[in-house]
């Protein structure tokens, strides 16, 4: 083990946005004693619209943030930087767990011969889920994929205004209705962790749908690591949650409680990284 993280260390969690909540919301579900640090870069959403190599440099900078803090491991829940990991994870000394790599193993263990996947731009032009679906699969597969340019950022910014869902709704059959009435996909990934904050939309829309939140793999895998780690926090301890954001930090408390994290301790504003 190494020496700089003790089972009181915290757990890192991050994103470009929001989004990453529910990967914090998982976490704190199944190992509610854990000291969580999330960083949501709000300033910069959404990052699937950046080229390579801002996404690359905005990511190591929220990883050397985290390092700071002495993280025990790190969940890189945005599945755009999840797609450049190689290029970023040396920025950490914790072992990272990605949101791309949570999908595809939920998948391998799934019986189905079409699957769907939709996600930011950056992340299908890339075809890393594809790919690590495929790699991951014990039987060929069919992978979909489907490029959103406007979804993450309409849940970020419309998340429980009955108004802005209507808009959420109209791009969610704008991108999916083909993969799921034309295509007859058997699942679909939510390629963006922005995306299960609406999973109940989605399921109102495609009934019967089943939905792959990478989330609940990632917090499974977190899990297994910490136990096998021996850097499991005691259970009877509380848990933690404090928030750090480039973005709106009142947006953020409100989007916490409407996801339901529980508790929040804080939520701070930290500058963000200048693209100039």
């Amino acid at each position: 083990m190494n020496p700089v993280f003790d089972a009181n260390s915290p757990v890192g969690v991050l994103d470009s946005g929001i989004g990453g909540f529910s990967v914090a919301r998982a976490v704190q579900q199944l190992l509610p004693a854990e000291q969580l640090i999330y960083f949501g870069d709000g300033a910069h959403i959404p990052y699937g619209n950046h080229p390579e190599d801002k996404i690359v440099a905005m990511a190591r900078y929220m990883f050397s943030f985290l390092e700071q803090k002495q993280v025990k491991a790190l969940l890189v829940a945005c599945n755009t930087i999840s797609c450049v990991i190689d290029r970023c994870a040396d920025a950490v000394s914790c072992p990272t767990f990605n949101a791309v790599q949570a999908g595809a193993n939920a998948v391998s263990r799934l019986d189905v011969e079409k699957v769907g996947v939709i996600s930011t731009v950056f992340t299908h032009n890339s075809r890393c889920y594809p790919q690590r679906i495929l790699a991951q699969s014990p039987k060929k597969l069919v992978v979909l994929s489907c490029g959103c340019p406007d979804l993450a950022r309409l849940v970020e910014h419309n998340l429980g205004d009955p108004g802005g869902m209507a808009a959420v709704e109209a791009d969610l059959h704008q991108e999916l209705d083909h993969m799921v009435y034309d295509d007859h996909i058997q699942c679909c990934v939510l390629g963006c962790t922005h995306y299960p904050l609406v999973s109940d939309t989605i399921e109102k829309l495609y009934p019967g749908l089943p939905l792959i939140d990478p989330a609940q793999q990632m917090a499974q895998e977190l899990r297994a690591y910490l136990t096998r780690s021996d850097l499991l926090r005691n259970a009877g301890l509380p848990g933690r949650l404090d928030v750090f954001t480039t973005g709106d930090v009142d947006e953020y408390a409100l989007r916490a409680r409407q996801v339901g994290l529980d508790p929040v301790n804080s939520v701070s504003y930290y500058p963000p990284m200048s693209l100039d």
